[in-house]
């Protein structure tokens, strides 16, 4: 089967453009805000925490209007990373495909087997690359905004200058490098990561029951092997996973400019120094953070699907029309523990684990659960993860940390 082309649509097209055109209104109203006297700084107004980490350490050296317009500025900022959401969804269904699988399951009934283990992978792959993707979305545009923040508002504060020291032409090119980000940063990470859940997952076999700290286990594992704290032994030899630096997923390795444009060079240099920063080890700390927060919440969200009680064995309606005949299609004296692969990890519970609930799920149901995830987990519905990371505070203190490295003076 050919491979779908990953180019954006055009809807996804018009939310990369209006998170630009957004950003570049808002740094319209500062200079218009800057044109008018300065004022005295005073307290009052209810911001977000980067912002009102970024105006303590700007009001000994600027306006009130300099310190409202940055922080309604850095407030876009939640609200742009939620733009591309759509598109993010449409990539994951492109590269993990549940519906064509569920399709063919009614077209080769004689295939049924083969292709529920499919559906297997695609389900645990579609949950773990949701949590990634989510992580990196938001953690990246994060960066990305702050840096163009204290470049653009930085000389405006403290030399006072009305115009803009980066045009909007500029801050276009260097805000739409986040359709690399759509178009091949995300399929690549998909890719990468379906690749060790495959190889962690094709094992257990569908009619394994798993507890919670069981389902923990497995996502742990994936999450070391991803980090390259753990190897996965295939034939007896040991073979690491490790994920590439983040920056070769969300920029294109920029090219040195030829001519002597000016704005190229600015731009240039933003590119580089926005790598450094993905690159850094204080967003991989970050990341890491957003990563387990990510886990947290899909583990929340599964407890839902699982009894309270050994009485209590049923399982959402929705659940059911994916495994109405799945325990006829296993063969009757399939061991559920045969072939498992982490063995060793769902042996028991990892001491870390908070879940004591012995509750038991078999993997079959618990497939169409996972694969279902992505629909709320990437929607800006509060609550949801998308908008818990958005508001993790090592997210937020390192954002605010870009801004004022890139808006202070560096005798500050």
């Amino acid at each position: 089967m050919d491979r779908p082309s990953t180019r954006l649509e055009s809807r996804a097209e018009g939310c990369i453009t209006n998170c630009v055109q957004r950003f570049i209104d808002s740094t319209n109203f500062v200079a218009n805000r800057l044109q008018k006297p300065p004022q005295k700084l005073c307290g009052g107004g209810t911001v977000g925490p980067a912002a009102h980490y970024a105006e303590e350490r700007l009001e000994c050296t600027t306006s009130r209007p300099a310190v409202e317009a940055s922080a309604t500025a850095l407030r876009h900022s939640d609200a742009m990373t939620c733009e591309p959401v759509g598109s993010m969804k449409e990539v994951l269904g492109r590269e993990l495909d549940a519906e064509s699988l569920l399709q063919a399951v009614k077209e080769q009934p004689q295939h049924k087997r083969n292709i529920w283990e499919q559906l297997k992978v695609v389900g645990f792959s579609r949950a773990v690359s949701t949590v990634y993707v989510g992580s990196l979305v938001a953690a990246a545009i994060r960066m990305q905004l702050m840096l163009l923040g204290g470049y653009t508002f930085g000389d405006l504060v403290h030399t006072g200058h009305a115009g803009l020291p980066i045009s909007q032409t500029l801050q276009q090119k260097y805000l739409t490098a986040v359709h690399f980000l759509v178009e091949e940063g995300i399929p690549k990470l998909v890719q990468h990561v379906t690749q060790v859940v495959t190889q962690l997952v094709t094992g257990i076999p569908l009619n394994r029951p798993l507890t919670l700290a069981q389902l923990e286990a497995i996502f742990q594992e994936v999450r070391l092997v991803v980090a390259g704290e753990s190897s996965l032994h295939c034939g007896g030899s040991g073979r690491r996973h490790k994920v590439e630096p983040w920056s070769k997923y969300v920029l294109q390795l920029p090219v040195p400019p030829d001519g002597e444009s000016e704005e190229e060079k600015v731009l240039y240099n933003m590119l580089i120094e926005t790598s450094d920063i993905l690159d850094s080890e204080d967003f991989n700390t970050v990341m890491d953070t957003l990563i387990q927060q990510g886990f947290n919440l899909v583990l929340d969200r599964m407890a839902d699907f699982y009894p309270v009680s050994k009485g209590q064995q049923e399982v959402d309606e929705s659940t059911e029309k994916w495994v109405d005949s799945i325990s006829r299609d296993l063969d009757p004296g399939t061991s559920p523990d045969s072939g498992d692969t982490l063995s060793t990890a769902l042996a028991g519970p990892p001491q870390c684990s908070g879940f004591i609930s012995n509750s038991a799920v078999p993997v079959a149901k618990l497939v169409p659960v996972l694969s279902g995830i992505v629909h709320a987990a990437l929607s800006p519905t509060p609550g949801q993860l998308l908008q818990k990371v958005l508001t993790n505070d090592r997210l937020d203190a390192l954002g605010a940390n870009v801004y004022e490295a890139f808006a202070l003076p560096i005798a500050q």
